[in-house]
């Protein structure tokens, strides 16, 4: 009899301006899927990239985007790329790009399992040049503000660097989707087990020296946008070692470096575990706001990923969080602060699931 495979389906939306993105990510998942045959060949699995060049052929609707919606076949996973340009509008939405992440938020919304993953480039470019540059630009800030409060944007520096950002986030959503039955940190765990005491050694050496290369950046440069890009891009090269640095989180989370503080919290927002809920609910007063605005994305990232059973303790924390930003002056208005909204909307709706 033939072997029968189980699809899993990636559909990326984007614009044109990402095409090396979009590249990239096509080879990315070759590659897993090599990855997949050589260490599970027993599961049967495959990757396919679901994307318009591919999977729509021409065809009649009220326009060009209803003519992708009714082609692209149902997907188990959801990525979106923004740079500099947000797309053509439709109508009903600023772009393609965005009427898809609605479509896909939507399903999010009612069965909580769709992973859901937007990247937007860091890459500089000259000034907009004209008014429709100038408004493509802007709808693209605008949904980047609004996505951020849903704890939904991860940065990258560069379109070379995209491969590298997507990886591990991939695998640790497939590590999930492969084994339902064991929970978000048992898997994480097990992935982090696979890794050698030489690659150990030297993960540590690169985080050492990217918590340093944080601290310098804010230390020599001016607060600001540029100085905010150059330190995202510091947290999307840590993501990139998350799975390998787990293993580092007692040091780092102990550590009296701002630097390696950080590295915690953004390998915490990847890798969400139960024993440090408390420790990252106390960065968002504690520390400096860009550390304590990624500490509430670990927050948001932990309700989504963990059980039931841990509602009441990521309650207590998201209270605690709230209460030491308005102690320490900072506005409800804030970004903190709405991502912690956020959070506490969705705990409310993950405390009426049943316990897994």
């Amino acid at each position: 009899m033939p072997i029968e495979y189980q699809k899993i389906r990636i559909f990326v939306a984007s614009p044109g301006d990402v095409q090396v993105e979009r590249n990239a990510l096509a080879r990315v998942i070759e590659e897993v899927n090599v990855t997949i045959s050589a260490i599970a060949p027993e599961k049967n699995i495959g990757l396919e990239l679901v994307r318009w060049e591919t999977h729509v052929h021409p065809g009649l609707g009220r326009d060009a985007q209803e003519v992708v919606n009714q082609q692209v076949p149902d997907y188990d996973i959801f990525i979106g790329i923004l740079w500099k340009r947000m797309g053509t509008p439709t109508a009903v939405a600023r772009s393609g790009t965005e009427e898809e992440f609605r479509r896909a938020y939507e399903i999010w919304q009612k069965n909580r399992k769709l992973p859901v993953l937007f990247y937007f480039c860091q890459h500089a470019f000259p000034p907009p040049r004209t008014k429709e540059e100038v408004e493509q630009l802007g709808k693209v800030v605008d949904f980047r503000a609004e996505l951020s409060k849903k704890g939904l944007v991860a940065d990258y520096p560069d379109h070379e660097a995209f491969a590298d950002v997507i990886r591990p986030h991939l695998m640790l959503v497939l590590g999930k989707m492969f084994s339902p039955q064991k929970s978000t940190t048992a898997t994480i765990a097990r992935m982090a087990e696979q890794v050698s005491d030489n690659e150990n050694l030297m993960v540590r050496q690169q985080i050492i020296s990217l918590a340093h290369k944080y601290e310098t950046i804010r230390a020599s440069m001016e607060p600001g946008d540029t100085r905010t890009r150059n330190m995202e891009a510091v947290v999307s090269e840590i993501g990139t070692l998350a799975l390998r640095a787990y293993a580092l989180l007692p040091e780092l989370t102990a550590s009296g470096s701002p630097g390696q503080r950080l590295a915690a919290v953004a390998i915490l927002q990847l890798t969400p575990n139960p024993d440090y809920i408390d420790w990252i609910a106390e960065r968002l007063s504690a520390e400096k706001p860009f550390v304590g605005y990624h500490a509430s994305i670990a927050l948001l990232s932990a309700v989504r990923a963990l059980y039931a059973s841990d509602a009441k303790k990521l309650r207590t924390a998201i209270t605690a969080a709230k209460k030491g930003l308005l102690a320490s002056g900072v506005s409800k208005s804030t970004d903190r602060y709405g991502v912690l909204d956020e959070a506490e909307k969705e705990l409310s709706q993950l405390s009426k699931a049943p316990d897994k």
